[in-house]
């Protein structure tokens, strides 16, 4: 039996010929979860002192799986640890239309620790993207977390 072999990224202009994005007006946004620090667990738990996190990223959509990462179960970290991620951990992607460069678009961002009684939230505040600004780094911090995020916003012809 013979093996098909898929070629991902494949080129769809003609050879010498590269992609002109100068008239394009679409932007592809993203937002990645770098690393994470954990420093102090609020739910003070003597046995492991592991703690429960989850994101809520853009509003409310018609269902809880539009806005919550991971959409299932949480990201558990424990205290004095660094979580990091192998490959980007996507938090926002959006593709959006825009005429004017440097236009901001503002995405709402909650970390929250899970607890049996009550969702802690840690850290609440909005990430601007700024169309056509390239790939930048921000860290937020909260008293006992801190979270690095990778912003970016390029043109793109899809």
């Amino acid at each position: 039996m013979s093996r098909r072999v898929y070629v991902k990224g494949k080129r769809t202009y003609a050879k010498g010929q590269e992609p002109d994005l100068s008239d394009s007006n679409r932007y592809q946004n993203i937002i990645s979860l770098m690393s994470i620090r954990v420093e102090n667990v609020h739910e003070k738990n003597p046995m492991d002192r592991t703690g429960e996190f989850y994101f809520e990223v853009g509003g409310k959509g018609l269902l809880k799986h539009d806005y919550r990462i991971p959409f299932e179960g949480s990201l558990k970290i424990k205290e004095n640890m660094t979580y990091t991620t192998n490959q980007d951990f996507t938090l926002w992607i959006s593709f959006s239309e825009s005429n004017e460069l440097g236009k901001t678009l503002s995405i709402p961002i909650k970390l929250r620790e899970a607890d049996p009684t009550k969702d802690d939230v840690l850290i609440k505040t909005e990430v601007p993207i700024v169309f056509g600004s390239g790939t930048k780094y921000e860290v937020l911090k909260a008293p006992g977390v801190t979270i690095k995020l990778k912003i970016s916003s390029h043109k793109t012809r899809y």
